[in-house]
């Protein structure tokens, strides 16, 4: 019974100990973050980058709008109105059938 009764001692001022230690830690821990926090020089560093951040972003947003708006130019002027699966498959293959019969007139094979 006395070892139990030590060793539920020995914990419990071991305890307190770690506990009292670590709430100091901590509480250095805290006063040096207030201190980065409260420095001028950091708080000037990023409200320049926060601010040249945002102009980078907006500049990247209107480029992407800008690019995606030409591309949907370029495609719409690459496609004919009217047009259907079907004619482009006959365009095709009658392209190809002229080709075989100009082949055969020179004598050469594709």
């Amino acid at each position: 019974m006395r070892f139990k009764l030590g060793a539920a001692i020995g914990f419990a001022a071991g305890y307190l100990v770690a506990t009292r230690a670590s709430e100091e830690r901590r509480r250095q821990v805290d006063d040096a973050i207030q201190r980065v926090r409260d420095n001028p020089r950091l708080r000037h560093v990023s409200e320049v980058v926060t601010r040249d951040a945002k102009k980078i972003g907006d500049a990247v947003e209107d480029r992407l709008a800008k690019t995606a708006d030409n591309v949907g130019d370029t495609v719409a002027a690459t496609v004919e109105p009217g047009s259907s699966a079907s004619s482009d498959a006959s365009t095709s293959s009658s392209g190809s059938d002229a080709t075989s019969k100009n082949a055969a007139k020179t004598g050469s094979n594709p």
